[in-house]
């Protein structure tokens, strides 16, 4: 049992499907939900929730890049 820090035994985060795809589906439900908050609040009918999804799927991806893409 070597799981000291500094004897070569740190494991890399592994990337499965379903991480992938809850971090794709959170980033969209959060933002998008954003997004649709401040049409309500706003008075818009559909301007700030398609930027609020893009910006969750850009940050999903973002994330999941910056985490799994060192391989």
């Amino acid at each position: 049992m070597n799981d000291r820090p500094g004897d070569g035994s740190e494991k890399e985060p592994r990337a499965d499907g379903m991480t992938v795809v809850s971090y794709l589906l959170g980033g969209l439900a959060f933002w998008g939900g954003v997004g649709w908050l401040a049409d309500w609040a706003f008075g818009f009918t559909t301007l700030f929730l398609p930027i609020g999804l893009i910006l969750g799927l850009v940050g999903a991806i973002y994330l999941i890049v910056t985490q799994y893409g060192r391989s």
